[in-house]
């Protein structure tokens, strides 16, 4: 048994802010300047006491899933940087996607790995402070098993068949 490594596990984010930027994305890799970036999985139940039982119960209804990036360090040119950057400056959210690659998995075939891509709403949350940081937070909705094919700087997601959660 082999204990998983954090750079084993992989963010990429749409960067792209045109028209046609879902069919045609552009992914960076977030990473460069950030020393945290943990995904939240709070849960929604539903917990209830019928009046004929003595105990009550609990029924799981769904994950809202997010990240909280804190104190992301503003390298010039480093592109996601630039696409937050792009955000703070008009005052908006980023609707775009995000895919998350565990290259501990593979399927056999090199450059494919596991991987989930997930519709995100990004939102600036602080800016600057002492040390040109920004501060952001992911809501991560529709997740979508699949396979990433990573080849240079390209990647491309295959959903897998059946399985959208």
């Amino acid at each position: 048994m082999r204990q998983l490594q954090r750079h084993e596990f992989q963010h990429f984010i749409n960067t792209a802010t045109t028209t046609g930027a879902t069919e045609n994305p552009t992914w960076k890799q977030e990473g460069e300047g950030v020393e945290s970036l943990s995904v939240t999985f709070s849960t929604t139940k539903d917990t209830f006491k019928p009046i004929i039982r003595a105990t009550t119960e609990t029924v799981f209804q769904n994950y809202q899933i997010s990240s909280s990036i804190s104190g992301k360090r503003c390298y010039e040119g480093e592109e996601i940087y630039e696409y937050l950057d792009e955000l703070r400056r008009k005052a908006i959210s980023g609707q775009t996607q995000l895919i998350e690659i565990d290259t501990a998995k593979t399927n056999g075939t090199a450059g494919n790995y596991q991987a989930v891509m997930y519709d995100v709403l990004i939102t600036i949350t602080e800016w600057l402070g002492e040390n040109a940081t920004i501060s952001y937070d992911i809501d991560y909705s529709n997740p979508k098993t699949g396979i990433a094919t990573v080849s240079g700087s390209s990647i491309t997601f295959t959903e897998d068949a059946g399985t959208s959660l």
